[in-house]
Protein backbone atom coordinates (compact mmCIF):
# COMPACT_ATOMS: atom_id res chain seq x y z
CA UNK A 1 0.00 0.00 0.00
CA UNK A 2 1.24 3.42 -1.01
CA UNK A 3 0.95 5.44 2.21
CA UNK A 4 1.46 10.00 2.58
CA UNK A 5 2.00 10.42 6.31
CA UNK A 6 1.13 14.09 6.98
CA UNK A 7 2.84 14.44 10.71
CA UNK A 8 5.21 16.45 12.39
CA UNK A 9 9.01 15.19 11.51
CA UNK A 10 11.20 17.08 13.85
CA UNK A 11 13.49 15.83 16.44
CA UNK A 12 14.86 16.55 20.14
CA UNK A 13 17.24 18.73 18.08
CA UNK A 14 14.70 21.22 16.13
CA UNK A 15 11.59 21.24 18.08
CA UNK A 16 9.97 21.24 21.60
CA UNK A 17 9.44 17.42 21.81
CA UNK A 18 10.35 14.07 20.48
CA UNK A 19 8.36 13.40 17.06
CA UNK A 20 6.81 10.47 16.35
CA UNK A 21 7.29 10.15 12.68
CA UNK A 22 10.51 8.25 12.84
CA UNK A 23 8.45 5.37 14.28
CA UNK A 24 5.55 5.83 12.27
CA UNK A 25 7.81 5.87 9.13
CA UNK A 26 9.63 2.62 10.08
CA UNK A 27 6.22 0.62 11.17
CA UNK A 28 4.74 1.09 7.94
CA UNK A 29 8.20 0.11 6.18
CA UNK A 30 8.19 -3.07 8.13
CA UNK A 31 4.36 -3.54 7.75
CA UNK A 32 5.46 -3.76 3.86
CA UNK A 33 4.14 -0.53 2.33
CA UNK A 34 5.81 2.60 0.90
CA UNK A 35 6.22 5.68 2.62
CA UNK A 36 5.93 9.06 1.80
CA UNK A 37 5.95 11.99 4.12
CA UNK A 38 5.14 15.78 4.29
CA UNK A 39 6.25 17.85 7.24
CA UNK A 40 3.13 20.07 8.55
CA UNK A 41 5.04 21.79 10.46
CA UNK A 42 7.89 22.53 8.48
CA UNK A 43 9.40 26.62 8.59
CA UNK A 44 9.39 27.08 5.30
CA UNK A 45 9.86 30.87 6.02
CA UNK A 46 12.87 30.50 8.01
CA UNK A 47 12.99 33.65 9.59
CA UNK A 48 11.67 32.94 13.18
CA UNK A 49 12.75 29.59 14.10
CA UNK A 50 13.38 26.28 12.78
CA UNK A 51 9.94 25.14 13.49
CA UNK A 52 6.54 26.67 12.95
CA UNK A 53 6.77 26.34 17.40
CA UNK A 54 9.93 28.86 17.11
CA UNK A 55 7.71 31.86 16.12
CA UNK A 56 7.91 35.14 18.21
CA UNK A 57 4.58 37.06 19.12
CA UNK A 58 6.51 39.32 16.56
CA UNK A 59 6.10 36.91 13.80
CA UNK A 60 2.54 35.83 14.63
CA UNK A 61 1.22 39.35 14.44
CA UNK A 62 2.47 39.54 11.08
CA UNK A 63 0.57 36.91 10.05
CA UNK A 64 4.13 34.47 9.20
CA UNK A 65 2.48 30.93 10.65
CA UNK A 66 -0.54 31.92 8.19
CA UNK A 67 1.60 32.27 5.29
CA UNK A 68 3.81 29.17 6.33
CA UNK A 69 0.56 27.01 6.61
CA UNK A 70 -0.26 28.31 2.99
CA UNK A 71 3.00 26.83 1.79
CA UNK A 72 2.79 23.71 3.68
CA UNK A 73 -1.10 22.81 2.04
CA UNK A 74 0.06 23.55 -1.35
CA UNK A 75 3.01 21.10 -0.97
CA UNK A 76 0.48 18.63 0.60
CA UNK A 77 -1.64 18.86 -2.38
CA UNK A 78 1.42 18.92 -5.14
CA UNK A 79 2.70 15.70 -3.42
CA UNK A 80 -0.28 14.04 -2.78
CA UNK A 81 -1.48 14.68 -6.93
CA UNK A 82 2.21 13.18 -8.03
CA UNK A 83 2.20 10.62 -5.38
CA UNK A 84 -1.34 9.31 -5.27
CA UNK A 85 -1.34 7.33 -2.16
CA UNK A 86 -4.07 4.48 -1.48
CA UNK A 87 -4.23 5.74 2.06
CA UNK A 88 -3.33 9.53 3.39
CA UNK A 89 -2.83 9.01 7.07
CA UNK A 90 -2.66 12.85 9.48
CA UNK A 91 -2.02 13.04 12.80
CA UNK A 92 -4.04 16.03 14.22
CA UNK A 93 -2.93 18.59 11.82
CA UNK A 94 -5.05 21.41 12.90
CA UNK A 95 -3.44 23.27 10.14
CA UNK A 96 -4.59 21.29 7.20
CA UNK A 97 -7.59 23.31 5.78
CA UNK A 98 -10.63 22.00 5.48
CA UNK A 99 -10.25 23.35 1.21
CA UNK A 100 -7.03 21.35 1.08
CA UNK A 101 -8.55 17.92 2.61
CA UNK A 102 -11.72 18.78 -0.32
CA UNK A 103 -9.38 18.91 -2.86
CA UNK A 104 -7.39 15.46 -2.06
CA UNK A 105 -10.64 13.69 -2.28
CA UNK A 106 -11.17 15.29 -5.45
CA UNK A 107 -7.84 14.75 -6.70
CA UNK A 108 -6.90 11.25 -5.91
CA UNK A 109 -8.17 8.15 -5.12
CA UNK A 110 -6.79 7.91 -1.40
CA UNK A 111 -8.79 7.04 1.90
CA UNK A 112 -8.06 10.01 3.56
CA UNK A 113 -7.89 9.85 7.54
CA UNK A 114 -7.26 11.22 10.46
CA UNK A 115 -5.86 10.15 13.70
CA UNK A 116 -5.55 12.58 16.40
CA UNK A 117 -4.38 12.06 19.64
CA UNK A 118 -5.73 15.10 21.72
CA UNK A 119 -9.34 16.77 22.15
CA UNK A 120 -10.16 18.21 19.05
CA UNK A 121 -12.75 20.26 21.10
CA UNK A 122 -10.66 21.99 23.72
CA UNK A 123 -9.36 25.03 22.71
CA UNK A 124 -5.69 24.77 22.74
CA UNK A 125 -5.81 21.60 20.94
CA UNK A 126 -7.72 22.23 18.02
CA UNK A 127 -8.24 24.70 14.91
CA UNK A 128 -11.33 25.97 12.79
CA UNK A 129 -9.48 24.38 9.90
CA UNK A 130 -9.50 20.94 11.79
CA UNK A 131 -13.30 21.10 12.93
CA UNK A 132 -14.31 21.66 9.12
CA UNK A 133 -12.68 19.31 8.21
CA UNK A 134 -14.19 16.24 10.21
CA UNK A 135 -17.22 15.41 7.89
CA UNK A 136 -14.96 15.54 5.06
CA UNK A 137 -12.34 12.48 6.36
CA UNK A 138 -12.98 9.11 5.48
CA UNK A 139 -12.14 7.65 8.55
CA UNK A 140 -11.28 9.63 11.94
CA UNK A 141 -9.28 8.14 14.84
CA UNK A 142 -9.37 9.10 18.34
CA UNK A 143 -8.64 7.82 21.56
CA UNK A 144 -11.34 8.62 24.04
CA UNK A 145 -14.79 6.98 23.54
CA UNK A 146 -16.54 10.11 25.04
CA UNK A 147 -16.04 12.40 21.79
CA UNK A 148 -17.74 9.67 19.52
CA UNK A 149 -21.16 10.98 19.85
CA UNK A 150 -20.27 14.72 19.03
CA UNK A 151 -17.98 13.32 15.93
CA UNK A 152 -20.74 11.64 14.73
CA UNK A 153 -22.73 15.24 15.24
CA UNK A 154 -20.39 16.78 13.14
CA UNK A 155 -20.88 14.61 10.59
CA UNK A 156 -18.12 12.49 10.68
CA UNK A 157 -18.58 9.30 8.45
CA UNK A 158 -16.59 6.59 10.48
CA UNK A 159 -15.27 7.14 14.12
CA UNK A 160 -12.66 4.62 14.91
CA UNK A 161 -11.35 3.30 18.68
CA UNK A 162 -7.75 4.40 18.91
CA UNK A 163 -5.93 4.92 21.95
CA UNK A 164 -2.36 5.90 22.32
CA UNK A 165 0.16 3.01 22.47
CA UNK A 166 3.25 1.91 23.82
CA UNK A 167 6.25 2.38 21.21
CA UNK A 168 8.44 -0.66 21.17
CA UNK A 169 11.14 1.00 19.24
CA UNK A 170 11.85 3.80 21.49
CA UNK A 171 11.71 2.06 24.34
CA UNK A 172 13.94 -0.81 24.49
CA UNK A 173 13.11 -3.59 27.37
CA UNK A 174 16.19 -5.81 27.41
CA UNK A 175 18.34 -2.29 28.20
CA UNK A 176 20.36 -3.16 31.86
CA UNK A 177 19.69 -1.01 34.37
CA UNK A 178 22.89 -0.14 35.96
CA UNK A 179 24.35 1.03 39.39
CA UNK A 180 24.42 4.64 38.40
CA UNK A 181 20.87 4.16 36.95
CA UNK A 182 19.21 3.02 40.29
CA UNK A 183 21.20 5.86 42.11
CA UNK A 184 19.58 8.08 40.22
CA UNK A 185 15.96 7.11 39.52
CA UNK A 186 15.26 4.34 42.37
CA UNK A 187 12.22 5.65 43.96
CA UNK A 188 9.28 4.27 45.41
CA UNK A 189 6.52 6.39 44.06
CA UNK A 190 7.16 7.95 40.64
CA UNK A 191 5.34 10.90 38.28
CA UNK A 192 7.02 11.53 35.05
CA UNK A 193 4.86 14.44 33.31
CA UNK A 194 4.34 18.38 33.87
CA UNK A 195 2.46 20.03 36.29
CA UNK A 196 -0.81 21.47 36.34
CA UNK A 197 -3.49 22.17 39.60
CA UNK A 198 -4.87 18.89 38.86
CA UNK A 199 -2.15 16.80 39.42
CA UNK A 200 -0.30 19.18 42.34
CA UNK A 201 -3.72 18.38 44.00
CA UNK A 202 -3.66 14.79 43.78
CA UNK A 203 -0.05 14.39 44.36
CA UNK A 204 0.19 16.54 47.56
CA UNK A 205 -1.44 13.49 49.15
CA UNK A 206 1.91 11.32 48.83
CA UNK A 207 4.46 14.01 50.09
CA UNK A 208 4.39 11.60 52.84
CA UNK A 209 6.16 8.64 50.70
CA UNK A 210 9.09 8.61 48.46
CA UNK A 211 7.91 10.04 45.69
CA UNK A 212 9.72 11.55 43.01
CA UNK A 213 8.71 13.86 39.84
CA UNK A 214 10.32 14.65 37.06
CA UNK A 215 8.91 17.39 34.64
CA UNK A 216 7.97 21.08 33.89
CA UNK A 217 6.25 22.37 37.61
CA UNK A 218 7.50 25.98 37.32
CA UNK A 219 3.55 26.60 38.55
CA UNK A 220 4.65 25.42 42.13
CA UNK A 221 4.49 28.34 45.01
CA UNK A 222 7.84 28.64 46.65
CA UNK A 223 6.53 27.07 49.99
CA UNK A 224 4.63 24.05 48.24
CA UNK A 225 5.75 20.77 49.90
CA UNK A 226 6.05 19.28 46.33
CA UNK A 227 9.02 21.11 45.15
CA UNK A 228 10.91 18.99 47.62
CA UNK A 229 9.61 15.71 45.44
CA UNK A 230 10.87 17.52 42.07
CA UNK A 231 13.44 15.25 40.83
CA UNK A 232 14.02 16.96 37.45
CA UNK A 233 13.00 18.41 33.91
CA UNK A 234 11.10 15.83 31.71
CA UNK A 235 12.48 13.02 30.64
CA UNK A 236 13.82 11.73 27.19
CA UNK A 237 12.63 7.86 25.98
CA UNK A 238 15.64 5.67 27.34
CA UNK A 239 15.34 7.92 30.98
CA UNK A 240 11.86 7.56 31.11
CA UNK A 241 12.25 4.04 30.88
CA UNK A 242 14.68 3.53 33.56
CA UNK A 243 12.36 5.48 35.95
CA UNK A 244 9.84 2.98 34.94
CA UNK A 245 11.90 0.39 35.45
CA UNK A 246 13.04 1.84 38.81
CA UNK A 247 10.45 2.53 41.08
CA UNK A 248 7.60 0.22 42.33
CA UNK A 249 4.30 2.13 41.43
CA UNK A 250 4.13 4.84 38.87
CA UNK A 251 1.48 7.07 39.09
CA UNK A 252 -0.93 8.42 36.45
CA UNK A 253 -2.74 11.49 37.25
CA UNK A 254 -4.92 12.60 34.13
CA UNK A 255 -5.35 16.11 32.51
CA UNK A 256 -8.86 17.83 32.22
CA UNK A 257 -9.58 17.21 28.77
CA UNK A 258 -8.71 13.27 28.37
CA UNK A 259 -10.24 12.89 32.04
CA UNK A 260 -12.64 9.92 30.79
CA UNK A 261 -9.84 8.25 28.45
CA UNK A 262 -6.31 7.42 28.87
CA UNK A 263 -3.38 8.80 27.71
CA UNK A 264 -0.15 7.80 26.68
CA UNK A 265 1.43 7.31 30.65
CA UNK A 266 -1.23 4.57 30.37
CA UNK A 267 0.75 2.43 27.73
CA UNK A 268 3.97 3.49 28.51
CA UNK A 269 4.08 2.62 32.25
CA UNK A 270 2.27 -1.09 31.88
CA UNK A 271 4.68 -1.62 29.09
CA UNK A 272 7.73 -0.93 30.50
CA UNK A 273 7.30 -2.95 33.63
CA UNK A 274 5.82 -0.65 36.26
CA UNK A 275 2.73 -1.14 38.62
CA UNK A 276 0.67 1.05 36.82
CA UNK A 277 -1.65 2.99 39.57
CA UNK A 278 -4.02 5.45 37.61
CA UNK A 279 -6.91 7.85 37.57
CA UNK A 280 -10.12 5.77 37.17
CA UNK A 281 -12.01 5.62 33.94
CA UNK A 282 -14.03 3.22 33.03
CA UNK A 283 -11.93 2.43 30.10
CA UNK A 284 -8.63 1.93 31.25
CA UNK A 285 -10.01 -0.24 33.96
CA UNK A 286 -12.00 -2.34 31.82
CA UNK A 287 -11.79 -2.05 27.96
CA UNK A 288 -8.21 -1.16 28.04
CA UNK A 289 -7.08 -3.43 31.03
CA UNK A 290 -8.52 -5.45 33.63
CA UNK A 291 -8.43 -3.62 37.10
CA UNK A 292 -6.96 -4.66 39.67
CA UNK A 293 -5.27 -7.91 37.76
CA UNK A 294 -3.30 -5.95 35.10
CA UNK A 295 -3.59 -2.39 36.22
CA UNK A 296 -4.46 -0.49 39.55
CA UNK A 297 -7.18 2.44 39.60
CA UNK A 298 -7.46 5.17 42.42
CA UNK A 299 -10.99 6.75 42.95
CA UNK A 300 -10.25 9.40 45.55
CA UNK A 301 -7.05 10.83 47.26
CA UNK A 302 -7.89 8.64 50.62
CA UNK A 303 -7.86 5.24 47.91
CA UNK A 304 -4.64 6.83 46.09
CA UNK A 305 -3.36 7.00 49.84
CA UNK A 306 -4.77 3.34 50.90
CA UNK A 307 -3.35 1.32 47.46
CA UNK A 308 -0.35 3.36 47.63
CA UNK A 309 0.51 1.42 51.42
CA UNK A 310 -1.07 -1.75 50.39
CA UNK A 311 1.05 -2.44 47.41
CA UNK A 312 4.23 -1.28 48.55
CA UNK A 313 3.30 -3.62 51.69
CA UNK A 314 2.54 -6.17 49.15
CA UNK A 315 5.50 -6.03 46.47
CA UNK A 316 4.62 -9.79 45.27
CA UNK A 317 0.99 -8.98 44.41
CA UNK A 318 2.60 -5.66 42.98
CA UNK A 319 4.93 -7.12 40.60
CA UNK A 320 1.94 -10.05 39.72
CA UNK A 321 0.29 -7.06 38.44
CA UNK A 322 2.53 -5.15 36.66
CA UNK A 323 3.79 -8.21 34.90
CA UNK A 324 0.48 -9.30 33.32
CA UNK A 325 -0.56 -5.29 32.62
CA UNK A 326 3.11 -5.31 30.55
CA UNK A 327 1.84 -8.70 28.79
CA UNK A 328 -1.39 -7.12 27.99
CA UNK A 329 0.33 -3.82 26.68
CA UNK A 330 2.70 -5.59 24.02
CA UNK A 331 -0.24 -7.91 23.10
CA UNK A 332 -2.58 -5.12 22.22
CA UNK A 333 -1.48 -1.58 22.92
CA UNK A 334 1.84 -0.73 21.05
CA UNK A 335 1.90 1.74 18.25
CA UNK A 336 1.85 -1.21 15.65
CA UNK A 337 -1.57 -2.21 16.38
CA UNK A 338 -2.64 0.94 15.97
CA UNK A 339 -1.14 1.44 12.45
CA UNK A 340 -2.31 -2.24 11.17
CA UNK A 341 -5.73 -1.08 12.18
CA UNK A 342 -6.08 1.69 10.43
CA UNK A 343 -4.63 -0.45 7.18
CA UNK A 344 -7.43 -2.85 7.70
CA UNK A 345 -9.67 0.23 7.34
CA UNK A 346 -8.13 1.68 4.49
CA UNK A 347 -8.24 -1.87 2.60
CA UNK A 348 -11.89 -2.45 4.10
CA UNK A 349 -13.18 1.60 2.47
CA UNK A 350 -11.43 0.47 -0.38
CA UNK A 351 -13.35 -2.58 -1.19
CA UNK A 352 -16.91 -0.61 -0.11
Amino acid sequence: MKILLVTESWDMSTGPYESLYPYYRQILLNLGHEVEVVDNKKNYLPIGGQTMWDYSPFFHRLRWPRWNNYIVNHRLRQIALNYQPDLILLTKCENISSETIAWLKQHTHAVIFNWNHDNPFWADNTSLDLLRSISLYDGFGIWAKFLFPVLYSLGCRRVEYLPMFFNTERFKLDEEISGDDWAQFKCDIAFVGNGSPERAEMLRHLVGFDLAIWGNWKLLEKDDPLLSKIRGFQLGGQNYAKVMRCCKIAINVLNTHNRFGSNTRTFEAAGLGALLLTEYTQEQAEDLFKEDEEIICYRSPEDLQQKVCYYLAHPEKAEQIARAGQVRTLREHTLEHRLKRIVDITEMIHKV
